[in-house]
């Protein structure tokens, strides 16, 4: 082994060793189990009887109910066993282990690489986000977790991608915005055993429950997400920072549900109609992007990935700051791109030009997601989420990867298939991992001028 690779391997280990401290020390320090209280007292009363399953007095009462399908009281079943604190240190600690083994799955298998700019800039964007999500004990590190390492899998292991979605839709029903990204050639397998898991597992409970109970369950269970669904407000969760929370907030005139946040409507429609809007443009603006992603190259689908999770952040009806860990995939994909960016220089005009932009509108992302986390002061902090300055870092982190996807070659020369990768550009990546340089006149003689892959 090289000192080159040595040295390399033990940095591997000591980064992932003070990754292990921090999941630990977080675990045990920074958790307050806020929406985990809500599962851990719904299961305990549920399974001992206690409390209903569903309504007010389900989970820590009204407005902090259980509204996770039947099948996930099976699912998490198991946080009976332990006390609320002990199961807060498993669960995030169980968060931290799927987020980084879906990371390095997505750095295994698509090779992203990042400069430090790039990362720094990675950082910066998901900094709140990360100490939220920590701080909440939410599903969604899990959710989002599952949703990437599925989608990064697809095309190799359509059972386990199929099993992973079907978890996520089973727990939070709007991650099915994801499905359409299954229906590449390379990925049907993906969506129909998506699909065969889904039923599962939504069968799972009937013959625990039996056939009468577990008709109940459901009914409760729709009951409980529809009062939430028709409520034109933003009573239970406040304040979101997708498209249904802003329009609410821009054009409507109701009171925000928590005192103290200001009023920033602009308009005066009735809430209904602001939902409706939503609907209608949120319907228009997913078909536009899946329309696109479902023309363009297969070698553009990692990053068509990545985009969705921005999509998905900003079209589901729900999106609270804490939530916004599902970005993070997206970010990952864009500082990529972004370091791709950085060092592609031999391209015509125009495409330097959107590279640019899209360069300038990733920084832009980063840095108001980065002013939110700084921004301490409670009357500042309280205008900057009501004006939705998140949904704006969302917005223009979407319009970055449009760009580098669509207008420009970085997405399609970096996703090149590598099944295709001829012998002799294969022994110079080999080379490269032994820590060996190759010899510049066999690299001059392969003739390639891609600036990404050089061969």
């Amino acid at each position: 082994m090289s000192p080159a690779v040595s040295l390399q391997a033990r940095s591997r280990t000591w980064f992932y060793l003070g990754l292990g401290l921090l999941a630990v020390i977080s675990s045990l320090f920074l958790v307050r189990n806020v929406d985990l209280r809500v599962y851990w007292y719904g299961v305990t009363g549920f399974f001992a009887g206690t409390r209903p399953a569903y309504g007010p007095e389900s989970g820590l009462g009204f407005p902090m109910e259980y509204r996770y399908p039947p099948a996930t009281y099976l699912l998490l079943f198991p946080l009976k066993f332990f006390s609320l604190r002990v199961a807060g240190f498993f669960w995030m600690m169980g968060a931290w282990i799927t987020a980084v083994v879906a990371v390095r799955i997505a750095i295994e298998v698509r090779g992203l690489r990042f400069d430090s700019r790039a990362v720094i800039a990675c950082c910066a964007f998901m900094l709140a986000y990360v100490v939220l999500a920590v701080r909440y004990g939410n599903v969604q590190p899990f959710v989002i977790a599952w949703i990437f390492a599925a989608l990064v899998v697809s095309e190799t292991h359509p059972v386990v991608s199929g099993i992973l979605l079907a978890l996520a839709v089973t727990f939070k029903i709007w991650p099915i915005l994801f499905v359409p990204w299954l229906f590449h050639r390379a990925r049907v397998k993906s969506a129909a055993f998506f699909a065969v898991s889904l039923v599962a597992l939504w069968i799972l409970p009937w013959p625990i429950f039996g056939t009468a109970g577990y008709w109940v369950l459901l009914q409760e269970w729709y009951k409980a997400v529809g009062r939430v669904g028709t409520t034109y407000s933003e009573f239970y969760y406040f304040p979101g920072q997708s498209l249904r929370g802003l329009l609410l907030r821009y054009l409507t005139p109701v009171s925000p549900p928590l005192k103290d946040f200001p009023l920033i409507h602009v308009m005066s429609i009735s809430p209904q109609t602001a939902v409706t809007i939503w609907m209608i443009a949120g319907a228009a603006v997913y078909f536009f992007f899946v329309v696109h992603m479902l023309r363009s190259s297969p070698r553009k689908l990692w990053a068509w990935d990545g985009l969705a999770f921005v999509l998905y952040s900003l079209l589901e009806p729900y999106a609270v700051k804490s939530g916004l860990i599902s970005l993070g995939p997206a970010v990952l994909t864009g500082a990529c791109l972004f370091t791709l960016a950085r060092k592609g220089t031999e391209f015509p005009p125009e495409t330097r030009r959107a590279i640019s932009w899209g360069n300038q509108l990733f920084l832009l992302a980063c840095s108001l997601s980065f002013l939110g986390a700084l921004v301490q002061y409670k009357p500042w902090q309280r205008f900057l989420l009501s004006i939705g300055l998140d949904f704006w870092a969302e917005v223009a982190l979407i319009a970055a990867l449009f760009l580098w996807i669509v207008r420009t070659p970085l997405a399609e020369s970096y996703g090149r298939d590598r099944s295709s990768i001829d012998p002799f550009e294969q022994s110079i990546r080999t080379g490269r991992a032994r820590g060996e340089a190759p010899d510049s006149a066999q690299v001059a003689a392969s003739g390639s001028k891609d600036p990404i892959h050089p061969r």
